[in-house]
């Protein structure tokens, strides 16, 4: 099993390590050490990992304050429903 995604993830990761030299082989030598069916496991564990990482932050209450505007009028009777009023 060709493991390019899971190579991605750990270069992406040892990048933003303080001992990206010693982390990326270290770990690319063990996953290609796995076997194929662990290796699945790893590469879903890794996405698992980054689907955490990657959530949009919740909006607070209060947070569109100012940016939504109704009109004036907006509780008025609208004049297309006329004949049944």
């Amino acid at each position: 099993m060709k493991i390019n995604f899971l190579k991605k993830v750990v270069m992406s990761s040892a990048a933003m390590s303080t001992n990206a030299g010693f982390v990326l082989p270290f770990l690319y030598g063990k996953i290609e050490s796995l076997p194929a069916e662990m290796q699945k496991e790893v590469s879903l564990f890794a996405d698992f990992l980054l689907s955490k990482t990657s959530h949009t932050a919740i909006p607070n209450y209060g947070s569109l304050k100012g940016k939504i505007h109704l009109s004036a009028d907006f509780d008025a009777p609208l004049s297309d429903f006329e004949e049944y009023m």
